[in-house]
C-alpha cells in the first residue's frame, strides 16, 4: 500500500535511499490566482521537481483533469521526469486541496508499484517547520528514462459505470466536496446544476486532516467515516467536483486496508454538466437529488 511519511522520514530518504525522486505536485484552483510552478520555482524541497498535474489531463475531453489513458504518453510524460519503474516516488503539496493525493492515485492507476509510493504529512509547511533544506529555481536536468505502464482502469469508474451502479447498484459513492455544494448550493463552476448524485454519502475532505495540515489519525478518519453509515466492508467511489480532491479519500482507504475503492474522475463537472454525452437521450439519465428536495 501507499505509504504516509513526515519529514523527518523524507529527510532520511533524500540523504540515504538511492532511486528516490521527489515530487512537487501542487495544485491551485483558478479562483485562487496561484500559480504553483512559479511557487516552486522560489521555494522548493531541495531535489525535487515539480509534477504538473495538467500534463497528465486528456486532450480529447472538454473536462478538466481527466485522467490521460493513452500509454505512450505517459510513458513518455513521467520518462521525461528521469522515473523509472524501481524509482520510490515521495510526493508533497503546497495547495489546502492536498493534491498530492491525486498524483499519488495518478501513480497508482499507471501500475507503479504502491509500497514505492509516498506522500509527506503536512505538504511543504511540514518541511519548512522541520527545517529541512530548500533552493529556488528550476531543478537540474535529468536523463530521459524508460517507464513501463500497465494502466489500471479499474480505478476508475466513468459516467456509464456511475449510471448503471446507480440503477443496479453494487458500490457505495462517497462525495468530499463541501457539503453546501453537496446540499444544492451554487457551484463555482458555470453550466453546472447543483446537489449530488442520488445515494451518495457526503464526506468532506477538510475533515479528514488537523487545522494544520496533517491527517487525522487513520482510526479517527475511519470512525467518522463509518459513522455516516459508510460500510468499509463493501466497494467504495470517490467523486468531488472534478476528480482532484476524490483522490484524498481513495489514499485514505489506502491507509485503512480497504482496497476495493476507485474515482468517478469526471465527478459533478460531468455528472451535472448541461452537455449530453453519446448515448445519452436526455439529462433525466443522470438524475440530481439534493438534501433540499422535499
Amino acid at each position: 500500500m501507499p505509504w504516509l511519511i513526515n519529514a523527518a522520514q523524507l529527510d532520511k530518504f533524500r540523504k540515504n535511499q538511492k532511486n528516490v525522486v521527489i515530487l512537487d505536485a501542487s495544485w491551485h484552483l483558478p479562483t485562487e490566482n496561484r500559480n504553483a510552478k512559479d511557487e516552486f520555482l522560489a521555494n522548493h524541497i531541495m531535489g525535487a521537481r515539480f509534477l504538473d498535474l495538467n500534463e497528465f489531463s486528456d486532450p480529447e475531453t472538454s473536462l478538466s483533469h481527466m485522467l490521460v489513458r493513452d500509454e505512450q504518453v505517459i510513458k513518455e510524460k513521467v520518462g521525461a521526469m528521469g522515473i523509472t519503474n524501481e524509482h520510490k516516488i515521495i510526493l508533497y503539496d503546497n495547495s489546502k486541496l492536498h493534491t498530492s493525493c491525486r498524483a499519488l492515485w495518478m501513480f497508482r492507476t499507471f501500475g507503479h508499484n504502491t509500497n514505492q509510493l509516498y506522500i509527506l504529512d503536512g505538504g511543504y509547511e511540514a518541511w519548512v517547520k522541520y527545517g529541512g533544506k530548500a533552493e529556488t529555481g528550476e531543478p537540474r536536468n535529468v536523463a530521459m528514462k524508460s517507464y513501463a505502464v500497465n494502466f489500471e482502469a479499474h480505478n476508475i469508474r466513468t459516467l456509464v459505470q456511475m449510471k448503471t451502479n446507480l440503477h443496479h447498484p453494487t458500490e457505495q459513492v462517497v462525495d468530499v466536496r463541501h457539503p453546501v455544494r453537496y446540499a444544492g448550493g451554487q457551484e463555482p463552476r458555470v453550466r453546472l446544476r447543483s446537489g449530488h448524485i442520488p445515494n451518495s454519502f457526503c464526506f468532506p475532505f477538510f475533515t479528514m486532516f488537523e487545522a494544520d495540515g496533517r491527517w487525522k489519525p487513520i482510526e479517527k478518519i475511519r470512525k467518522q467515516l463509518t459513522g455516516i453509515g459508510v460500510g468499509l466492508e463493501y466497494p467504495i467511489i470517490t467523486t468531488c467536483g472534478s476528480g482532484i480532491t476524490a483522490a484524498i479519500l481513495n489514499f485514505a482507504l489506502d491507509m485503512m486496508n480497504q482496497n476495493q475503492h476507485a474515482l468517478y474522475d469526471g465527478s459533478w463537472s460531468e455528472w451535472s454538466s448541461e452537455q449530453l454525452y453519446p448515448g445519452e437521450i436526455s439529462l433525466a439519465e443522470r438524475p440530481v437529488a439534493t438534501s433540499l428536495d422535499a
